[in-house]
């Protein structure tokens, strides 16, 4: 009897830390910021504010080199193994707040199709 109540608090114990993630995360402890600037750091190669990534995105074209989209939109934060799929991501991680990423495909080199995508848990963008 005494394993039993041990495990349902054990249980209890971990659906509250998970809240309790959850909840933090929700904050902005959840992004990373720039010690000395203070400033939001971008999630993976991103090197450009997601908020700049999005100023600049309505200047994309179908037909734009990859060179010419890094000069735009500076480093993707992901890229595909074949460099053929591109993804902008958002600061803030997308767990209590919905969120969107930008992507990009590429093909043979030029740039075909782009556009906002929602970040679901699990999901491929």
């Amino acid at each position: 009897m005494k394993s039993r109540s041990n495990n349902g608090q054990v249980l209890l114990r971990l659906v509250g830390s998970i809240a309790l993630l959850a909840a933090v995360c929700g904050t902005s402890s959840c992004v990373t910021e720039n010690l000395t600037t203070g400033e939001v750091v971008p999630r993976g190669d991103q090197k450009l504010p997601f908020e700049k990534v999005e100023a600049n995105a309505e200047k994309l074209r179908e037909g734009m080199s990859p060179t010419q989209v890094v000069m735009l939109l500076g480093s993707p934060a992901e890229k595909s193994d074949n460099d053929n799929v591109w993804i902008y991501l958002p600061e803030r991680y997308a767990i209590l707040i919905p969120a969107r990423a930008l992507r990009l495909e590429f093909k043979d080199r030029v740039l075909v199709d782009h556009g906002y995508r929602p970040i679901v848990l699990g999901a491929r963008l």
